[in-house]
């Protein structure tokens, strides 16, 4: 009869930090992913999984940060919107919208592109074809 494995808390905790799911972790240790949701039940280890995996998440957030107050302006914006509360919005969007912009338009067919090869588009000003 072959023996069952014994899984510890700390076994748990190990690839809990690493962020492995149950069944990641029910593969690595040989044993079905019910085994270790049925362990998950018992106070141990469901603290030992809780604990690792708060840790590991508090070092990525910590390095995130870290980043971003070193000037990564998109670890910024994101760390922005996570935990201050900033977003996007359409009425900022149109504070932003009275930037000219050019548009390169490329015709098919024999039709040439204008004299220069572009077009100036100011916002709500359209050229149309005659």
């Amino acid at each position: 009869m072959p023996v069952k494995p014994r899984v510890t808390p700390d076994q748990i905790a190990m690839y809990a930090g690493a962020m492995m799911n149950q069944s990641q972790i029910a593969r690595v240790l040989g044993v079905t992913q019910q085994a270790i949701s049925s362990l998950l039940k018992k106070p141990a280890y469901r603290e030992a999984w809780e604990r690792a995996r708060g840790n590991t998440e508090y070092a990525l957030m910590r390095k995130q940060i870290d980043v971003a107050l070193d000037g990564d302006r998109t670890l910024l914006i994101w760390t922005g919107k996570q935990y201050l509360e900033q977003r996007d919005s359409p009425r900022e969007l149109d504070i932003k919208s009275d930037v000219q912009v050019t548009y390169i338009a490329r015709w098919a067919g024999n039709a040439a592109l204008p004299e220069g090869g572009e077009v100036e588009l100011i916002e709500g000003q359209v050229e149309e074809e005659t």
